[in-house]
């Protein structure tokens, strides 16, 4: 019978995978050269699981913020900005193609404002020379960026990159994180396209995307986290368990104490 090679790396590709340790905690391979040994996590994921039960993700609930961009020729900039997004708040954002045609910049935004219900609405516009290059309307939660004030010099990719940039700082004003104290920080004011460009970061800092707390408290804003299932039990939200760890600790959480505490009220005496 002939193997040819790529059956034999095959075979051989499984047999390495089979004998990788996936941490049901971390959800990740064990490093057969790490400082711990298979063993060791394996002892450690055990002593989590009878404690916890497991780890259940909580999905992100509330409003979620978004960006369009209305220009002719979208771009794939705005579905970058959502990518950092969740990554760094843990939550969604919306994003949607939509060319906005002669109608009026905010008036697009009002209404896509009034239609989507986000919990902050960024466009991208074009051909609205009227328009600096950043607008934002806080109170409405609604902020511009118009592309073709951040057009020219000599890298072609560099105006695409303050589009982003000012996408973000857009998001920034409008969520209420304001200027910030830290130098070259993105949200610094900006007078020039070299300003702009000079900017090391291009997104907001992780210390200053929690500035955005206070506005997902007030819309009931939710992130997405790993909540234990024992938690989950006491809040009554778990599912039914699936394995002996769930059991183990629904049963626990739900069986009645076995020595209750008992308090002797006299209604006469108030006490």
């Amino acid at each position: 019978m002939k193997i040819t090679i790529a059956t034999l790396l095959a075979t051989l590709s499984i047999g390495v995978l089979a004998d990788e340790y996936i941490s049901p905690v971390t959800g990740k391979a064990v490093p057969k050269d790490g400082p711990y040994t298979v063993e060791q996590i394996k002892a450690r994921d055990e002593r989590v699981l009878k404690k916890t039960g497991g780890f259940l993700l909580q999905k992100a609930a509330g409003p979620e913020a978004m960006v369009i961009d209305s220009r002719a020729k979208a771009t794939l900039t705005i579905d970058e900005v959502a990518r950092v997004y969740k990554l760094g708040c843990k939550l969604n954002m919306n994003t949607e193609k939509t060319v906005r045609g002669n109608e009026a910049p905010l008036k697009f935004a009002q209404k896509k404002m009034a239609e989507k219900k986000p919990l902050m609405l960024v466009v991208v516009i074009e051909g609205a020379d009227e328009w600096p290059a950043l607008s934002v309307f806080p109170e409405e939660r609604i902020g511009l960026v118009n592309a073709d004030k951040l057009k020219g010099g000599d890298d072609p990719s560099a105006p695409e990159t303050r589009v982003s940039k000012e996408i973000w700082r857009a998001l920034g004003f409008v969520g209420g994180i304001g200027f910030s104290h830290m130098e070259n920080d993105m949200m610094q004011p900006y007078y020039t396209l070299e300003e702009i460009d000079g900017n090391m970061h291009n997104y907001i800092q992780p210390m200053n995307m929690a500035k955005w707390g206070a506005l997902w408290k007030r819309f009931g804003v939710k992130k997405e986290m790993k909540v234990p299932y024992r938690v989950a039990c006491q809040q009554g939200w778990a599912p039914a368990p699936t394995n002996e760890y769930q059991k183990a600790v629904w049963d626990e959480v739900r069986a009645a104490p076995k020595n209750p505490m008992k308090i002797k009220f006299d209604p006469k005496k108030g006490r």
